[in-house]
């Protein structure tokens, strides 16, 4: 079973990327975790200097059963994703990239781990508290809001006899 916790905002103020990214960093290395700063370009059309969109932050890992918190925030201090998505064409053609700028990030946990969702709620906290006032959180379990860790439990399916 996966779990996805999805998560927007906006960064309170820009110039305090560097430090969300030092604080979120010694948490990783405090922890244990894998991380990864993350400053990259992305050119929307072959050598455009006007429609470049960057991307800041940092990725951090703390489980093996979670995909990475992604902490990167766009230009204009979003939480973001953004990426190049392959464009098929006809056989035989070359294929371009479309670039997708995604105002959300979004966190998934694989094999019922309760400790790795209570442990990404606590960062998305964090987050919020010093540096995304205005995060919005949604999961589908219902922890996010109620921090009742037996919402967390696997939920058994009973069968109605007729």
């Amino acid at each position: 079973m996966s779990t996805t916790i999805h998560y927007f905002g906006k960064i309170s103020d820009p110039k305090a990327l560097p430090d969300l990214m030092e604080d979120f960093e010694e948490i990783a290395r405090v922890s244990n975790w894998s991380f990864e700063r993350v400053d990259h370009v992305f050119t929307r059309e072959e050598g455009s200097t006007s429609a470049r969109l960057t991307l800041k932050g940092i990725r951090v890992t703390p489980s093996k059963n979670a995909s990475p918190l992604l902490l990167t925030f766009d230009q204009e201090g979003c939480l973001a994703h953004i990426y190049y998505e392959p464009v098929l064409l006809e056989e035989g053609t070359s294929t371009p990239r479309r670039l997708l700028h995604q105002v959300h990030s979004h966190t998934s946990l694989r094999n019922h781990d309760p400790q790795a969702h209570i442990t990404l709620v606590k960062l998305l906290d964090h987050l919020q508290k010093r540096f995304v006032p205005n995060l919005e959180v949604i999961d589908n379990t219902g922890y996010w809001h109620s921090r009742d860790a037996s919402m967390l439990r696997p939920q058994s399916l009973e069968l109605i006899q007729k």
